[in-house]
């Protein structure tokens, strides 16, 4: 009369300790080659698959255990080596991933080969909060409904995850361009140094807006050099919290906002592969 009480809450516990222990299959880390670019990016090369050609530990953390582009965290209390010595990474997982499954195993690596033990904290601070321009919360002319598809004919990423982008986004041309993104990722995006050089603050999401969108914004970050060097400055252009008005109908609010604090509580050089 039990076995079929136990069938499932033996699948249950199987299947919750399957997910905590997510962990590479095989994975290798050695030193990065000195003449890598340091891109600090984890690449999906296959499904199963990521690569990190040159990253140091502080970004290993920041890659593991921050969420979209890291923006809102920081990482305290690591040892000086942690943010001068780049290691190249390559772990391979038996089956299909998502981005925050590779994010686990991650996690598992360092924990394991740099006997890494992280506590997370949540302080507040000064931000800009993106949120609608308009009363009627109409957008405007460079923001579209996301159509499904990628430029260029490329495919969407399957990971559905809020965080992501589905497709390539980034600094391209003279401005952004941004496809298959949530507001989250638009925020993001403004709080990476070359637009928060200008906004002087992170930026996070407080649009309320739930669905994904393709966004322009034409805007040149960096002026061109002046043939002339004594010549005054070009300012021509609007500032760019005015060009997110004018081109998104969003706007940048003075507010306090949450942040992660990574605390690095140990950290070893990596053992051998």
């Amino acid at each position: 009369m039990t076995l079929p009480k136990l069938i499932p809450f033996l699948w249950l516990a199987a299947s919750v300790f399957a997910q905590s222990a997510l962990k590479f299959e095989v994975a290798t880390i050695k030193l990065a080659d000195p003449n890598a670019p340091v891109r600090n990016q984890m690449v999906r090369v296959a499904p199963n698959r990521i690569s990190i050609p040159s990253m140091t530990l502080i970004w290993l953390i920041y890659t593991a255990y921050g969420e979209g582009m890291n923006t809102s965290a920081t990482v305290t209390g690591a040892p000086d080596w942690a943010n001068r010595t780049a290691y190249a990474v390559e772990g391979l997982a038996h089956e299909r991933a998502t981005q925050r499954q590779f994010q686990e195993m991650l996690r598992a690596l360092l924990e394991d080969r740099f006997a890494l033990k992280i506590r997370t904290e949540t302080k507040s601070g000064n931000i800009y909060a993106l949120v609608p321009d308009r009363i009627d919360g109409k957008l405007g002319p460079n923001v579209l409904p996301w159509d499904g598809t990628c430029f260029a004919g490329r495919m969407p990423t399957e990971d559905d995850d809020p965080v992501l982008p589905r497709c390539a986004s980034g600094y391209a041309g003279p401005g952004i361009i941004l496809d298959g993104v949530t507001m989250f990722n638009a925020a993001d995006l403004l709080s990476l140094p070359l637009s928060r050089s200008l906004l002087g603050r992170v930026v996070q999401d407080r649009t309320g807006l739930t669905g994904r969108y393709r966004m322009r914004l034409e805007y040149k970050f960096t002026a061109p050099r002046p043939l002339d060097p004594a010549a005054p400055p070009d300012n021509s252009q609007p500032s760019l919290s005015t060009a997110i008005r004018e081109q998104w109908g969003l706007k940048l609010e003075p507010a306090q906002g949450p942040f992660k604090v990574f605390l690095v509580e140990s950290a070893k050089l990596p053992t051998e592969n």
